[in-house]
């Protein structure tokens, strides 16, 4: 029996270990990794177009880096279905891709960073940006494109903890995509944070199915998101030389 018991804790542990896939992101000639779930695609390689769409959504501040979601969900999306499951974005600023930032640079910045995008109004911010993202996304689809917010109102910051901004917004969206109209609430649960220098904000969506609300599932999703970043990422410290004499 005891064989038996170590025998099934041998496979299920080999199973867990190839139940992700480690993804090099390059960020400021940096390189940052992430964990993609078993199930899970790389975006700007399997889905160039999903991708490329979605590069054009953003504004031009922000740099897409890569984009992961489940493969069932982009075949979903090829049938005209919405997505299912939770799927994930890094982001980063192109001003501040080049410049490395240290813990304690970080920890500096963190407070005013929280404070100042938990005060963001978001409705303001995405009248502006809706202006053109129709239009920008129509170019990278391939066909017309009209996209509008509902309100947004501003991120709610639920969390400092582990060197993390953690927030969580809502999103209401509507408009058509190449003809076929289009309606749904996104919510969103983002972390800003730090990993081998470079400062990214890892954004997580699930679609809401009817009246219910998703928050909880996708900050699931974003929490085990940055725990394993954070893992894969993590810096030894540096040994202590000895003392002379």
């Amino acid at each position: 029996m005891f064989r038996i018991a170590i025998a099934i804790a041998l496979t299920l542990a080999a199973t867990l270990a190839h139940a992700e896939q480690i993804v090099p992101l390059t960020i400021g000639g940096t390189q940052v990794r992430i964990a993609m779930q078993d199930g899970y695609l790389r975006a700007s390689e399997k889905a160039p177009a999903l991708f490329a769409t979605s590069v054009a959504a953003l504004p031009p501040a922000l740099r897409l880096v890569e984009a992961v979601l489940a493969e069932s969900d982009i075949k979903r999306m090829l049938a005209g279905q919405g997505m299912a499951l939770p799927y994930l974005q890094v982001q980063v600023v192109r001003d501040a891709e080049g410049i490395d930032f240290s813990l304690q640079d970080w920890r500096t910045l963190q407070p005013m960073m929280a404070k100042q995008m938990g005060a963001t109004d978001l409705d303001a911010q995405t009248q502006a940006l809706q202006s053109g993202m129709g239009e920008r996304m129509g170019k990278a689809s391939g066909g017309p494109v009209e996209v509008k917010f509902g309100e947004i109102g501003k991120p709610v910051v639920y969390s400092q903890a582990g060197d993390v901004i953690r927030f969580v917004m809502r999103l209401p969206i509507n408009g058509t995509v190449h003809g076929q109209a289009v309606e749904m609430v996104l919510d969103c649960a983002g972390a800003a944070l730090v990993l081998n220098g470079k400062l990214l904000v890892i954004n997580t969506y699930l679609r809401e199915d009817g009246q219910a609300d998703a928050s909880t599932e996708v900050r699931a999703f974003l929490d085990a998101a940055v725990t394993r970043a954070q893992a894969l990422n993590a810096q030894a410290a540096p040994a202590t030389p000895p003392k002379a004499g």
